[in-house]
């Protein structure tokens, strides 16, 4: 019997939702707890970046694609709403949260980042926060997966087209197989303050799969069935 619904069912967003806290502009940061889950159950991200929308879109096609009753891990479709609404990579406040976590190697000041894919430098000027775990964003997210405790975090990105673990794990394989990406240990650059650093200082599996540069109707397609496939992955 299949797991997945019809396309035509595929309109709504029918899945349970817990409110962990609110957004510089109020907006209700939403997480979708698992039905199915247990003591492997993960959490997957998308939306740190409020420019990343593809990855935003494909995740909530494979939710409400697959059977609810069928999901084993939890999801945050938006980690920074306002940053979604508005078409920035920041929050409102123009921090980017993906250098505002509380990890040891934290550095105040600015960051930089690529206009876009085709940009030569990263030229973009954004803040780091006032301190680590400055913005509401960040700190609710903190406190959730402390409360929740995942097995592993997969957080999905783009536009650097790759799967990046550091400790290759047989789900980063798996992620690389399953998307046709390249399986790395490193994106190539620093990122202090960054989520990936904070879970790190936990000894908390995270896995930072970057979609390529793609449209949101070409990702909705070439990763649906790969993202349905995680939301039930099973070691």
């Amino acid at each position: 019997m299949s797991l997945k619904h019809p396309r035509p069912r595929r309109g709504k967003l029918d899945a349970e939702y817990k409110i962990y806290g609110t957004s510089v502009l109020g907006a209700p940061l939403l997480w979708f707890p698992a039905p199915a889950a247990d003591s492997a159950s993960g959490l997957i991200l998308a939306g740190t970046h409020g420019d990343e929308n593809a990855a935003v879109a494909t995740l909530s096609c494979a939710m409400r694609t697959l059977q609810e009753t069928h999901r084993r891990h939890h999801v945050v479709l938006a980690v920074n709403p306002d940053g979604c609404q508005l078409g920035l990579r920041a929050n409102s406040r123009g921090v980017d949260l993906n250098r505002n976590f509380p990890a040891a190697n934290w550095q105040p000041g600015e960051t930089v980042y690529r206009w876009n894919s085709v940009a030569e430098e990263r030229d973009v000027l954004l803040s780091t926060g006032n301190h680590p775990a400055s913005e509401p964003e960040t700190q609710a997210l903190c406190d959730l997966i402390h409360a929740l405790n995942p097995a592993w975090i997969v957080t999905l990105h783009e536009p650097l087209a790759c799967i990046e673990d550091p400790h290759t794990s047989l789900l980063g394989h798996w992620l690389s197989e399953r998307m046709a990406l390249p399986l790395v240990t490193t994106v190539g650059y620093a990122t202090p303050g960054s989520f990936g650093s904070w879970c790190a200082d936990l000894n908390l599996p995270v896995i930072t799969a970057e979609l390529p540069v793609i449209s949101v109707d070409e990702a909705t397609e070439k990763y649906l069935d790969a993202m349905v496939d995680l939301l039930s992955w099973r070691s």
